[in-house]
């Protein structure tokens, strides 16, 4: 591997620890309403002394992390354009260390509520710009890994704070929450750090009218010296790039739903593949993986959540390299039937069998089919393929607003599913099931093959108008030449036409 492209790639594969801090709060919930000291500070308590988070507090808990990411996404676009990525970035993880520091403090529900809320804020911002600056940066050839990395990284949060809750179960005091909420802080510490020494956009930095520092960014990513002729090949399309983002003005989310150049239609398949990640189930099971295997009848539900959490990063490792030698649909399109069989078996043999020992190891068996069959498809791809779908001009803002996409459909699961699993018991997973058919649909007709392409070859590709189900990652020259043809018949066409109308006249 050439030494600009290791650069290139140790910086991208960094930021990825961002998805570190999204999965440690995601699922930090299912982990804290179990602890005694939790339950006993913040529930209520019977006569017999029995404490207890009511659904509506933890839906809460959950819900305003959604709440908070939500605004985190759709807000950081804007600010990324007038600020830059890296700025941004440094400025919502220190809101998401001062969101830990007064969770981790907490001696009354409403300092919950405040934290969760700025925790949210950080993890929205984050999860939104990183892919982004991730989809821009790094080589076409790795952009795949590279993207996917963030969910290996979200992964490695989920399993992180199931550790953390096992380990501090046998604890009574606060000690045991506070610790494992306080330990995002050491995450922050570091992104941070990080985040400190990387180099701004250099794209962002041309677009300024900032040409030399935006030369020494381009140069420092990739490792090689200013004045060398690679760096002025690739700035050279940079300052192009800068000059055409230039003409056409400050950018608005309004162009995000402009059909030209079917934009719109980019952003819905960057929304609906984001949704699509949300409503497999895959955060109930982490969210409220506890309450679930109770509810199943486990005897161990720590056990459970940390044998989950184990699959989800073991299997996250196959997922970010199958992106690139499978490709995008074929890994989306296999991972939600897969997944689709996990939640039918694991429905039907807790509802057929809720007393059997064995039922309870076939549950556990298939839950891990639906949590690797996740890892290794719709976790890394949904943000492989929304950081690559859109044009760099617009890429800060579409790709938040899939995110704000994401987290919106996070936050309705937060509210319903404890509910409807109040309802119907495990019998929740079955509506998930439901939901897999619809992305499996989704995914067949409307989700095209971008591996291997850069972003303007991915461009040219949307504008070729070839049908989802019929690209195969192609070159772009083919699309081009398609494309070329198309409009060379079409103006001989529109010539013969005037010509006509002249001869006549």
């Amino acid at each position: 591997m050439p030494t600009s492209n290791k650069k290139a790639l140790t910086l991208c594969l960094f930021q990825s620890l961002a998805g570190v801090i999204f999965g440690w709060g995601n699922s930090e919930g299912g982990v804290l309403f179990n602890m005694d000291n939790f339950k006993e500070r913040f529930g209520t308590c019977d006569a017999a002394g029995v404490c207890a988070l009511s659904t509506t507090r933890q839906s809460a808990f959950t819900g305003l992390l959604s709440l908070g990411a939500i605004f985190g996404a759709v807000c950081a676009g804007t600010i990324a354009d007038k600020i830059g990525l890296r700025v941004t970035c440094i400025l919502f993880i220190c809101i998401h260390m001062i969101g830990a520091a007064i969770e981790t403090s907490g001696k009354v529900y409403e300092q919950i509520y405040v934290a969760r809320v700025l925790l949210g804020l950080g993890i929205g911002a984050t999860s939104g710009l990183v892919p982004v600056f991730q989809a821009e940066a790094s080589p076409p050839k790795y952009r795949g890994l590279v993207t996917g990395s963030f969910q290996l990284c979200v992964t490695m949060g989920i399993w992180g704070v199931s550790m953390c809750g096992w380990g501090m179960s046998s604890y009574k005091g606060a000690i045991s929450w506070r610790l494992t909420s306080g330990l995002a802080m050491a995450y922050d510490v570091g992104l941070l750090v990080g985040f400190i020494l990387m180099p701004e956009s250099p794209r962002f930095l041309a677009k300024k009218g900032l040409t030399d520092k935006a030369r020494k960014s381009l140069a420092n990513l990739r490792g090689v010296p200013v004045d060398s002729a690679e760096i002025d090949a690739e700035f050279a399309e940079v300052e192009i790039k800068a000059a055409e983002d230039k003409s056409r003005g400050d950018v608005s989310y309004k162009e995000c739903f402009s059909m030209k150049d079917r934009i719109l239609w980019r952003v819905m398949i960057g929304v609906c593949v984001q949704i699509g990640q949300q409503i497999t189930g895959i955060n109930f099971f982490f969210s409220y993986g506890v309450q679930f295997a109770q509810t199943a009848g486990l005897s161990n539900s720590y056990i459970f959540q940390i044998i989950l959490a184990s699959v989800n990063v073991a299997m996250s490792f196959p997922g970010i390299l199958l992106v690139e030698r499978a490709g995008r649909r074929p890994v989306l399109l296999y991972g939600a039937a897969l997944m689709f069989v996990g939640q039918i078996v694991t429905g039907s043999v807790s509802k057929a069998y809720p007393e059997s020992k064995v039922a309870g190891d076939v549950l556990i068996a298939f839950t891990c089919v639906f949590v690797a069959s996740f890892a290794a498809s719709w976790g890394p791809v949904a943000w492989v393929v929304c950081g690559e779908s859109f044009p760099i001009r617009l890429s800060s803002r579409c790709v938040t607003i899939a995110t704000g996409a994401n987290w919106l459909m996070s936050l309705v699961i937060a509210f319903a599913a404890p509910q409807i699993q109040a309802r119907i018991g495990t019998g929740i997973t079955f509506v998930w099931a439901g939901c897999l058919a619809l992305t499996f649909l989704f995914t067949l007709f409307c989700v095209p093959e971008t591996r291997g392409m850069s972003i303007d070859e991915v461009d040219e590709m949307y504008l070729s108008r070839v049908p989802a189900f019929k690209t195969k990652g192609k070159k772009v020259d083919d699309l081009t030449l398609t494309r070329t043809s198309t409009q060379t018949v079409a103006g001989e066409e529109s010539d013969k036409h005037t010509k006509s109308a002249s001869h006549h006249t």
